[in-house]
C-alpha cells in the first residue's frame, strides 16, 4: 500500500529520509552543473548572432519593489501572464493556484475554510483570529484572510507567485510564500477596450469588458465590469435542493491615473465585487448505514424502532450513482461575498535621482455563509456555525528608493497594516454540542422533533416493553448556540534591501523587516435550550425571543473574555549571485520569515480557556540556491531551485489536553515545534520557433513534522498506536516524522501555445494545450492509522483553440479532455468515514468565447 513508506519507526524517518532526499538533490545539482558547464562552453566558443525574432520577449515583474526581468530576480518564482489566465478562465484567485507547481489548496465545504499552502505548508484558517502563513497581495495591497481570495479575476497584468518567505519586502505574514495580483493600469493618450461573451456547459455565462480612457494628455481612466453565471455541476438529491456549485457573481473595477509627464504619478482605485454560491460540498464513495448521531426516534404507522438517519433514507454515495452526489440543505448551506475596496497609489521622482512611493488602501470584506456538517436528508442542521464575517484593512507603506545606480540600489520603507475582524455565528440543529445531547425524530419519514438522548431512549424502551407510545417522556433538546467575536491585528514595521555590485560578476543583496505587531481577540457565547413543551424544531430566533420573558431558556450564558498579545520581531535576508556569463546566473539565497500569533475563536470555544491563547509566533528560515540561465540564442529560459524551508512554532489544528488532572481538551491551534519541507523547483520557457513557444514549470518536496512530539493532541490509534501514550488519562499523539497531510509531493505544469497567420487575410489561428499533474498525496493520520489509501495522483489535459484578427476573436476550450475523473482533496475521520473534493472539471466539458476589440 502506498502509506506503508510512512510507517517506519519516528527514528527511522528523521535519520534515513533526509540523507536520501538530499543525496538525490546532491546529484541532480551535480548533474546539472555539468549540464551548464557544456552550456557556457558552446556559448563561449559559438558567440552566434543575436536573432530578435527567435528571441523570448522578456518577463518583466516587480518582486523586488521595482521593474526587473524575472530572471534577475533571485527568488524561486513562477509568472502567469494575464492573457493566459483569461483563456484559462481563471474566476478567482484560488483557481489561479492550481497552474502554479510548488503550491496548493485544500478544498472544503466551504468558501471560507479553502486552504493556500507553499511547498506543502499552509494553515486552515477557519475563525477569524486566525492568520495566514502565505500572503495575498493585490497591487501591493495586502489581503490579510484567505478568504479574500473569493474576489473577482479580471484585467490582470501578471500574476507573480514568490515561493519561501518574502515578509522584507511583502507586508506581514509571509513565512512561506506570496501570491502577487498585478492588475493592468491605465495608459494616457490611448483610447482601446475589448468586450467578451463566454458560455459553458452548466449553462455557465459569462460577460466581462474593459476600456482604456484618455481624458486628457495627464489624465486617464480604466474601467473592467464582469457579470457571471453557473448552475451546479454536483448532482444534490436533498429533497427540494439545487445542483452544489451553482454561482451568480459580479465585479467593477475603475481607475483614475495622473501622470504630468516628469516626476509626478498618481493612480486612485475602487473596486467592488460580489459572489453568491451554494459551493461547495465534499462526496462520500461509500456510505455507513450505522454513522451519525443514534439513536434516532423511528416512527413507521405508529411502530417506534430506533435507528440511524441511514437506516431511514441513507445519503447518496459516488458508488450508487456514478457520479459526485451529495445531499446538502439549502437551508444550512449558503455562501455570500462582498468586497469593497479603495487604494492611491503616488509616485515621486526626487532631484537628486531617488523616488518617493506612497500607497494607502482600504478594504471592507463582507462574508456570509453556513456549511452543514452532515449531508443526511433530513433538516439536522438549519445553520452550522452560520453567520456574518466583516473585516476592515487599512494600510499605508512609504517607500524611497534609488534603482539608477550601476553600483549601489536600495529602497527603505515604512509599513502599517490594521485589521479589524467580526464575526456573529450561529448553530441551529438536532446535534450534540452547545450543552445539548439531542436526536431526531422522525414519523413517516419526516423529522417532526428533536428530543434529547436519554428521554429517546426511554421513549424507545417503553415501546418496546409496552408496545405503546407515551411520547410525554420526550423531552425537547437542541443545540441553540451562537457567538460573537472579534480578533484585531495591527502590524508597523520599516523595512529595507540594499544591492551591491562587488564585481562585474558578483553582486550581493540584505534584506530586512523591523516589525511590531499587537493582537487582540474578545468572544462572547450564548447557548439555549427549547422550551419543555416545546418539539425540539423551533429556531434559534424563536427561542432567543422567548428568553427575554423565559430565563429557564438560557443553558449558559458565561461571561465574554477579552485577551491581547503583543510582539517584536527582526527578519532578514541575504543573498550572494554571480554571473557565470551574460546568460547563465547563479544565487545563494538565505531568508527568514514571521508569521503573527493566532486566536482560534469559534462559537466552540470555552472562555475560561482563555488563557492558553494565542499560539506562539510562527518562525521560518529558507535557504534556496537557484540557477537563472538564458540559452539558445535566449530562445530558452531555464531555472532551477534547490530549497530547504524549515517554520518553527508552526500553528495547527488540533486538539490538546488543558487539564490533566480534569482531562479538560481544548479543540483549537497549538504550535508544532518544527515542520520542515526540502526539495527542487524548476521554470523553464522555450521558444522553438516564431510560432511555437513550450512553458513548463515542476515541483518536488517533501514536507514532514521534524519535531512535534511534546504537544498532546488526539491519538488515531490503530496502526499508529505505537506512537500514543498516555497522559492525564487520555493519548498523546507523536506525529514527529510523519508527513504534512493532502500534499501532491510532486506537481507539473506544461504549456504549449501555436500561433500562425492565415497568409496575408490579417487574421491568426491559436492552439494551446495545458498539461497539470499532481503526484500522489501524504495521507492524514487518520488514513495512516487505518491504513486508507490518500488521494490518488492524477493528470488533467485542457485544450483551447482561437482564431481572429485585431477586432474580433473566437475561442472553443475543452477542459479535461481525456475525460479522466479525479478528486483533489480526500477527508478520512477516526470512525472510518471518508469523502471526497470533486472540482468542476471533475469530466470533460466544453465553452466557447467571442472577444471584440476596438
Amino acid at each position: 500500500m502506498k502509506i506503508i513508506q510512512y510507517k517506519n519507526e519516528r527514528e527511522d524517518v528523521k535519520n534515513q529520509s533526509p540523507k536520501s532526499m538530499h543525496s538525490l538533490l546532491m546529484l541532480g545539482c551535480c548533474s546539472v552543473a555539468t549540464l551548464f558547464n557544456v552550456a557556457i562552453a558552446q556559448e563561449v566558443e559559438t558567440k552566434k548572432k543575436f536573432d530578435e525574432t527567435s528571441a523570448l520577449e522578456e518577463v518583466v515583474v516587480t518582486a523586488q519593489k521595482r521593474e526587473q526581468s524575472v530572471q534577475d530576480v533571485p527568488v524561486s518564482m513562477e509568472v502567469l501572464s494575464g492573457d493566459l489566465i483569461e483563456e484559462l478562465g481563471a474566476d478567482t484567485g484560488f483557481d489561479i493556484v492550481k497552474y502554479l507547481p510548488g503550491f496548493g489548496v485544500d478544498d472544503n465545504n466551504e468558501i471560507r475554510t479553502t486552504t493556500l499552502k507553499t511547498r506543502g505548508i499552509g494553515t486552515f484558517t477557519n475563525s477569524i483570529g486566525l492568520q495566514s502563513s502565505n500572503l495575498i497581495v493585490v497591487d501591493g495591497e495586502v489581503l490579510p484572510r484567505q478568504s479574500m481570495m473569493n474576489l473577482a479575476i479580471a484585467d490582470v497584468e501578471r500574476v507573480e507567485a514568490l515561493r519561501g518567505p518574502q515578509g522584507t519586502l511583502f507586508g506581514q505574514n509571509t513565512s512561506t510564500g506570496v501570491i502577487h495580483y498585478v492588475t493592468k493600469r491605465p495608459q494616457l493618450g490611448e483610447f482601446y477596450g475589448s468586450a467578451k461573451a463566454e458560455l459553458t456547459e452548466y449553462n455557465g455565462r459569462q460577460v466581462s469588458s474593459a476600456v482604456n480612457l484618455p481624458i486628457n494628455d495627464n489624465w486617464a481612466a480604466r474601467i473592467n465590469v464582469q457579470h457571471g453565471e453557473q448552475d451546479g455541476w454536483i448532482r444534490n438529491e436533498y429533497p427540494g435542493g439545487e445542483d452544489v456549485g451553482a454561482e451568480e457573481k459580479s465585479g467593477i473595477r475603475t481607475q483614475f491615473l495622473y501622470d504630468n509627464g516628469t516626476d509626478l504619478s498618481a493612480l486612485v482605485r475602487m473596486d467592488y465585487s460580489e459572489r453568491d454560491t451554494n459551493c461547495c460540498s465534499m462526496v462520500k464513495t461509500e456510505i455507513s448505514r450505522e454513522y451519525g448521531p443514534k439513536p434516532v426516534v423511528r416512527i413507521d404507522d405508529g411502530v417506534v424502532t430506533a435507528a440511524a438517519y441511514n437506516e431511514i433514507d441513507s445519503e447518496p454515495d459516488y458508488n450508487v450513482f456514478g457520479e459526485p452526489v451529495t445531499a446538502r440543505n439549502p437551508e444550512s448551506n449558503y455562501g455570500s461575498v462582498e468586497n469593497t475596496g479603495l487604494s492611491a497609489e503616488v509616485n515621486y521622482d526626487l532631484a537628486n535621482g531617488m523616488s518617493l512611493s506612497y500607497l494607502a488602501s482600504y478594504r471592507d470584506f463582507e462574508l456570509n455563509n453556513s456549511s452543514g456538517f452532515f449531508t443526511f436528508k433530513f433538516p439536522v442542521h438549519r445553520e452550522h456555525f452560520g453567520g456574518n464575517e466583516s473585516v476592515e484593512v487599512i494600510q499605508q507603506e512609504l517607500r524611497l528608493s534609488d534603482f539608477d545606480n550601476e553600483t549601489f540600489n536600495w529602497v527603505l520603507g515604512a509599513f502599517f497594516h490594521d485589521t479589524a475582524g467580526q464575526r456573529s455565528e450561529i448553530t441551529d440543529g438536532c446535534v450534540g454540542g452547545g450543552g445539548a445531547s439531542s436526536r431526531g425524530v422522525i414519523e413517516d419519514g419526516v423529522m417532526i422533533g428533536c428530543v434529547s438522548n436519554a428521554s429517546a431512549l426511554a421513549f424507545i424502551n417503553h415501546y418496546s416493553e409496552t408496545g405503546t407510545q407515551d411520547r410525554s417522556l420526550l423531552e425537547a433538546d437542541r443545540n441553540l448556540s451562537a457567538g460573537d467575536f472579534t480578533a484585531d491585528f495591527t502590524n508597523t514595521a520599516v523595512f529595507g534591501q540594499l544591492e551591491y555590485q562587488i564585481t562585474d560578476r558578483l553582486d550581493a543583496t540584505l534584506g530586512f523587516r523591523a516589525l511590531h505587531e499587537k493582537g487582540s481577540a474578545s468572544f462572547d457565547a450564548l447557548w439555549l435550550r427549547p422550551p419543555s413543551d416545546g418539539s425540539g424544531m423551533e429556531t434559534f430566533d424563536e427561542v432567543l425571543a422567548l428568553s427575554e420573558s423565559d430565563p429557564s431558556l438560557i443553558r449558559n450564558d458565561p461571561e465574554g473574555a477579552k485577551f491581547s498579545d503583543s510582539n517584536t520581531d527582526f527578519i532578514y535576508k541575504a543573498v550572494l549571485g554571480y554571473d557565470f556569463t551574460d546568460n547563465i546566473r547563479a544565487y545563494v539565497n538565505y531568508s527568514t520569515g514571521y508569521k503573527g500569533p493566532s486566536y482560534f475563536v469559534t462559537s466552540n470555544t470555552n472562555p475560561a480557556d482563555a488563557e492558553y491563547f494565542p499560539t506562539r509566533p510562527e518562525q521560518s528560515t529558507n535557504f534556496e540556491v537557484g540557477v537563472r540561465s538564458r540559452l539558445l540564442d535566449d530562445k530558452l529560459h531555464l531555472n532551477l531551485t534547490y530549497f530547504d524551508m524549515a517554520v518553527e512554532d508552526y500553528q495547527v489544528r488540533a486538539q490538546r489536553i488543558v487539564d490533566e488532572d480534569s482531562n479538560t481538551i481544548f479543540a483549537g491551534y497549538v504550535n508544532a515545534d518544527e515542520v520542515r519541507s526540502t526539495g527542487i523547483e524548476a521554470d523553464m520557457v522555450y521558444k522553438l520557433t516564431s510560432d511555437l513557444k513550450v512553458v513548463a514549470s515542476y515541483a518536488n518536496y517533501e514536507a514532514t513534522y521534524e519535531d512535534f512530539a511534546d504537544t498532546p493532541v488526539n491519538c488515531p490509534s490503530g496502526t499508529l498506536a505505537d506512537r500514543c501514550s498516555v497522559i492525564g488519562g487520555r493519548n498523546v499523539f507523536d506525529q514527529t516524522g510523519l508527513p504534512v497531510e493532502n500534499n501532491a509531493q510532486e506537481q507539473a505544469l506544461l504549456t504549449v501555445n501555436y500561433n500562425r497567420e492565415i497568409g496575408s487575410t490579417g487574421w491568426d489561428a491559436n492552439l494551446r494545450t495545458v498539461w497539470r499533474y499532481e503526484g500522489d498525496f501524504t495521507p492524514s493520520a487518520n488514513m495512516m492509522a487505518q491504513e486508507f489509501d490518500p488521494n490518488a495522483d492524477y493528470d488533467v489535459l485542457d485544450l483551447y483553440i482561437g482564431i481572429g484578427n485585431d477586432k474580433l476573436r473566437g475561442n472553443l476550450f475543452v477542459k479535461n479532455v481525456m475525460d479522466e475523473s479525479y478528486n483533489t482533496f480526500k477527508f478520512a475521520d477516526q470512525w472510518g468515514n471518508q469523502a471526497l473534493f470533486y472540482p468542476r472539471d471533475y469530466s470533460r466539458y466544453f465553452g466557447a468565447s467571442v472577444t471584440y476589440m476596438f
